[in-house]
């Protein structure tokens, strides 16, 4: 698929169960799983009200979100915690090594607790943890092994319909963002799901695998 100028109103199912909500800087996503819903991530402060309105648009009340998964602590992708917890009461779950982050907010958004600290193999209602650490300590992916999809964060982005690497004027450590890469081909999935940029699917695989490629990198066995 193309750029995010590609679905009307900024809302779209993706796949079976699975929402793409664009906020006004990042992709928030919409998860249906056996023991309620999960948005990976919460988009920046002004981005819950459009959150809201879509869940509701589904016919869903805010109690329907159980959990919030962070990929990491970044403002575009933790700023609307607060106010959605407040709202819909779920739990938040991030990565051990990113939790003085979401609980600080980092100087640029209202800070908020984490309930579920992770570690890489952690699973939360069926979404496991894939720690990928270089955009930030604590940056997370998350396998949803079912549905065959991977939500990535900021570990790359799509444009064109390719993946590329995050700037590394971006990353905290951009060659160990490099082998975050190479460590996700380990993982069974088809589909890409990334904070920027539009999902790509079915030819995921195929094209992190092109990435690695331009890059120079192996597949971490």
């Amino acid at each position: 698929m193309g750029g995010l100028g590609w679905y009307p109103g900024g809302y779209v199912q993706v796949l079976e169960g699975v929402h793409l909500i664009r906020g006004g800087v990042s992709n928030v996503y919409l998860v249906r799983t056996p023991g309620g819903y999960v948005l990976v991530d919460a988009g920046t402060p002004s981005d819950p009200p459009r959150v809201l309105s879509y869940i509701s648009q589904l016919g869903l009340e805010p109690s329907a979100i159980k959990f919030v998964l962070l990929t990491h602590s970044h403002w575009d992708h933790a700023g609307g915690l607060r106010e959605l917890v407040l709202r819909t009461g779920a739990r938040v779950a991030a990565h051990r090594d990113e939790v003085s982050y979401v609980r600080s907010g980092r100087g640029r958004y209202e800070g908020v607790e984490v309930d579920v600290m992770l570690e890489d193999g952690d699973e939360v209602l069926g979404l496991r943890a894939v720690h990928t650490p270089g955009h930030t300590p604590g940056s997370t992916c998350y396998l949803e092994p079912s549905r065959r999809a991977l939500f990535v964060g900021d570990l790359v982005y799509e444009e064109g319909g390719a993946l590329h690497e995050m700037l590394h004027k971006y990353s905290e450590d951009p060659w160990m963002n490099r082998r975050s890469v190479a460590k996700l081909l380990k993982y069974e999935f088809a589909h890409v799901l990334p904070s920027h940029g539009s999902p790509v699917l079915d030819y995921g695989r195929e094209a992190l695998s092109n990435l690695l490629r331009e890059l120079g990198l192996q597949p971490e066995p």
